[in-house]
């Protein structure tokens, strides 16, 4: 797998720009407008990010499709050290309000794996950061039970790796 935390963070301090200079909701806390920055935030994902991994993957062929990248958890959270703090949803389901209460809050680097599917702020009306990682526990061999969860991990925490595919020979 390949370290890919650098392209993530550019892509990050990027979004966060745009969303609290051009798409601030802070004083008149309009859904419209979260709307919109998230169809800008997914163009810049897809162009800052998943296309330059289509394109070292592909020998600098565009590929149209890579939002399959995250849908096929070709990208991974990496503990960036033996123990990281997270939060793990309550349940497994993904609709509506989730609840980050679960009793696991440590995952050690070798035990789980983690997809990653976006970056995540509380406050939709305020000031974002995206100061965490939203990921899907995709295997645990010491805590099965959590495997489809959603986990947050402040960014400080993580590695963003890509699995990449072998290359023909």
């Amino acid at each position: 797998m390949k370290d890919v935390t650098t392209i993530f963070e550019t892509y990050r301090e990027c979004a966060r720009h745009l969303r609290n200079t051009y798409f601030s909701t802070r004083d008149n806390e309009d859904w419209d407008i979260i709307e919109d920055f998230e169809a800008v935030a997914s163009v810049l994902l897809e162009r800052l990010v998943l296309a330059q991994l289509a394109e070292e993957r592909c020998c600098g062929n565009y590929v149209p499709e890579t939002q399959n990248t995250i849908k096929n958890n070709k990208i991974k959270l990496v503990p960036a050290s033996d123990r990281i703090p997270v939060m793990i949803s309550r349940d497994s389901t993904r609709s509506g309000n989730r609840y980050w209460d679960h009793p696991i809050t440590q995952l050690e680097t070798d035990d789980t794996e983690i997809a990653f599917q976006e970056y995540f702020d509380w406050d939709q009306f305020g000031l974002i950061d995206f100061r965490y990682y939203l990921g899907t526990i995709i295997s645990s061999s010491k805590y099965p039970d959590i495997i489809g969860h959603q986990v947050l991990i402040e960014t400080i925490y993580a590695k963003v790796m890509y699995e990449e595919r072998p290359t023909a020979a």
